[in-house]
């Protein structure tokens, strides 16, 4: 079976790339052993990165970049998390109210205008077994 067939959604210039190199590289990704013209390649540029002071820089703050935007988003989370409990709260808590007020004998209009709850809602609470 040709590389084509198998990996058609490849760019051409990644079918090109050899068995062997495949193994190299991973070779080099786990082990850092450079084997091949095809790693060896690779291992300059990282070389050459290394020791570019200004690529370096601009790694270094995108790290930070993306130390902020992750904090930033797990506050963010955070805060939608508790709205979102508060309002499930605050839901189910009307809804324990108006049952209590069902078994005090309360008319479906009282208990809608104490809880606040639509009225449809509340009709829909009383044909509720628990409520009875």
């Amino acid at each position: 079976m040709s590389h084509k067939r198998i990996c058609k959604h490849l760019p051409e210039e990644l079918l090109q790339i050899e068995i062997a190199d495949i193994k190299s590289f991973y070779d080099y990704v786990n082990n850092h052993i450079v084997t091949t013209d095809f790693t060896k390649q690779i291992d300059d540029e990282i070389i050459y990165l290394k020791l570019d002071t200004k690529v370096r820089r601009e790694f270094m703050l995108m790290e930070a970049r993306l130390l902020d935007e992750r904090r930033e988003g797990e506050a963010v989370g955070i805060a939608k998390g508790k709205e979102i409990g508060l309002v499930e709260g605050e839901a189910k808590e009307k809804l324990a109210t108006a049952k209590r007020l069902f078994s005090m004998g309360l008319s479906v209009q009282d208990i809608a205008k104490a809880t606040s709850l639509p009225l449809e809602q509340v009709q829909a609470l009383q044909a509720e077994p628990s409520c009875k």
